[in-house]
């Protein structure tokens, strides 16, 4: 009976260390012209972790599709491969998503109460942009901060931003140029991650049979 408690014991406490602890997303994206970079880096513990890379996105000649090189690390291994991605499978995509909302009551408050959980810091994003035309140049960098401005805002309002964003929009009136450099930090608790997926299920089982798809009706 001792022994059947500790093991009850053990177990607990195995939860309680996975739900208190906090993973940290490393992204990086960078882009110059036609070159794209994108980097995630989720970290556990300071030991553990996994690395997702796309270093190259390139448009496919005999299809209108884009391949991506994807490479990803796990642990030091690694491995490599090519990834397809056509516009019926984003179609595809999006109806999968779309269904998936419809299914979920409440998705968006769910969401909500996990991203009050989330921090965000040191935020870095610097674009570089040009064209021959001066006054086209002004226009797209006005754009260009209107949209971060946008962006940083909504991140600011669903998330905890623990430091000011560096901005930065640099225009090259001389040159046709396109570069841009994104940076942050992103950390949040298992234990919170559990929870909101839990009240997915929740809100899946018991959605209204009016959202429920036909073949449960039946």
């Amino acid at each position: 009976m001792n022994i059947f408690i500790l093991v009850i014991l053990i177990i607990f406490l195995l939860l309680f260390i996975i739900c208190i602890t906090k993973l940290t997303i490393f992204i990086s994206y960078y882009h110059n012209g036609d070159d794209d970079e994108l980097m995630v880096r989720v970290r556990m513990w300071k030991v553990l972790s996994y690395t997702f890379k796309a270093p190259l996105i390139k448009i496919d000649k005999d299809s209108p599709s884009l391949i991506v090189e994807e490479e990803q690390e796990i642990g030091g291994i690694e491995d490599e491969k090519k990834v397809k991605i056509t516009f019926e499978r984003i179609m595809r995509e999006l109806e999968r998503a779309k269904d998936f909302l419809q299914q979920v009551v409440g998705f968006h408050k769910i969401v909500r109460r996990f991203l009050k959980h989330v921090s965000v810091k040191d935020l870095r994003w610097t674009t570089n942009v040009g064209v021959s035309d001066a006054a086209l140049t002004g226009f797209l960098s006005g754009m260009a901060w209107s949209v971060k401005g946008g962006i940083v805002g909504l991140i600011a309002n669903y998330t905890r931003m623990r430091n000011m964003p560096k901005l930065t929009i640099n225009p090259h009136f001389q040159q046709t140029l396109s570069q841009t450099d994104l940076k942050c930090i992103v950390s949040f608790r298992i234990g919170h991650s559990i929870i909101a997926g839990l009240l997915v299920l929740r809100h899946w089982k018991r959605r209204p049979a009016s959202l429920k798809p036909s073949e449960e009706k039946a």
